[in-house]
């Protein structure tokens, strides 16, 4: 029998006498035993660095993606989303969004047919991202549905 509970992700911030939550999403992240495609589930790791935290899951060979989040407002508000597509050692494509900035970068690797040896050359392109309301982590209900192309 496979296990598929989601998991969840509670945030406590330490007080003179304790802890207080300040979050809590108790189902926003598959389970670990989730099907993960081709040869495995995406690894989640979970950092906080300079007062941001930040979520990444890693598929291996296949790629990443990550979502820099922010104190502010009450909640936890997504400020950045990053994803690498790769095939191997090669990357094909990243993506950078500042939601602050309302900024997109690109890089697209215009060299597709080099071997694991060879030398990627990206070609790199900005545009505007429009949103209509800041995303709260405390209002996600799937990571899987918060994807940007």
């Amino acid at each position: 029998m496979v296990d598929r509970n989601r998991r969840g992700l509670v945030i406590l911030f330490q007080k003179e006498n304790g802890y207080e939550q300040v979050l809590l999403n108790e189902a926003c992240f598959s389970s670990e035993n989730e099907d993960g495609g081709v040869y495995f589930p995406p690894e989640l790791d979970v950092s906080i660095d300079h007062n941001k935290l930040f979520i990444n899951y890693n598929h291996g060979r296949y790629g990443s993606w990550g979502y820099t989040f922010r104190h502010q407002n009450s909640d936890f508000e997504l400020i950045g989303y990053d994803r690498t597509e790769q095939f191997g050692p090669i990357v094909n494509r990243e993506v950078s969004i500042n939601f602050l900035t309302k900024k997109k970068k690109e890089l697209v690797n215009m060299n597709e047919n080099i071997e694991d040896s060879g030398v990627e050359d990206f070609k790199e392109t900005w545009s505007n991202v429009e949103t209509k309301n800041q995303i709260k982590l405390s209002e996600i209900e799937d990571f899987e549905g918060l994807y940007w192309n």
